[in-house]
């Protein structure tokens, strides 16, 4: 194995390269093969918060744009059901269900600019 830099269009690189054979030489054994680390997506801590008697509001934990909306007013959701996108600084973030039950207002549009702590779902 050989360390370089390699520099492509104007941006430099540092790669790790495995030589499989030299001039001269037998062709070197492939190194053992390990699985890939685990790929998660970034969990995005979600606060729910009583809004008035028997609703529930999911708040958004951080500011960003809507990219997409996966409900309507009146669907029921279960736990995990994704709610929406988030984008924020070029990262979509997935907005889940925390808990089950009935969507009764969607306070934001695909395209809004939200603030951290904004209204994003209310369940009845």
């Amino acid at each position: 194995m050989k360390k370089l830099r390699v520099t492509v269009a104007g941006k430099v690189y540092d790669v790790t390269v495995e030589i499989l054979e030299e001039e001269g030489q037998e062709a070197a054994r492939p190194p053992k093969q390990t699985a890939p680390p685990s790929v998660q997506e970034p969990a995005v801590p979600v606060t729910i918060s009583p809004v008035h008697a028997g609703h529930k509001e999911i708040k958004s934990p951080l500011s960003g744009r809507v990219v997409t909306i996966s409900v309507q007013v009146g669907q029921t959701v279960k736990e995990g059901d994704q709610l929406m996108i988030l984008e924020a600084m070029k990262m979509n973030n997935y907005i889940y269900a925390p808990h089950g039950g009935r969507i009764s207002a969607i306070p934001v549009n695909v395209g809004d600019a939200v603030d951290e702590g904004q209204s994003l779902v209310i369940f009845s």
